[in-house]
């Protein structure tokens, strides 16, 4: 079950603060593009496929038409490796 964050809460700053990620691809489904606190927290967001530009969640490799960006090819991947950031 989902509580409304407290205003004494440590992190609840991060609702009042003003900063703002600018997505590159959004899913209406996708439960890190509908939650803007992933990108206040700094987690990794979102990005375009290589192949075809749709949506590839941050936390899994495959967009949503099914290509797997496990290939080096894809820049937005190589640079999540490089930085050792989990996808």
């Amino acid at each position: 079950m989902s509580l409304k964050m407290r205003k004494d809460d440590l992190a609840y700053w991060m609702i009042e603060d003003d900063f703002h990620s600018i997505p590159t691809v959004h899913n209406p489904e996708c439960y890190i593009c509908k939650d803007p606190e992933f990108a206040q927290m700094g987690l990794p967001l979102c990005y375009p496929c290589y192949k075809c530009g749709a949506h590839v969640p941050a936390d899994d490799d495959i967009c949503d038409n099914d290509h797997c960006q496990q290939d080096m090819d894809n820049p937005a991947f190589a640079e999540a490796v490089s930085k050792d950031e989990t996808i």
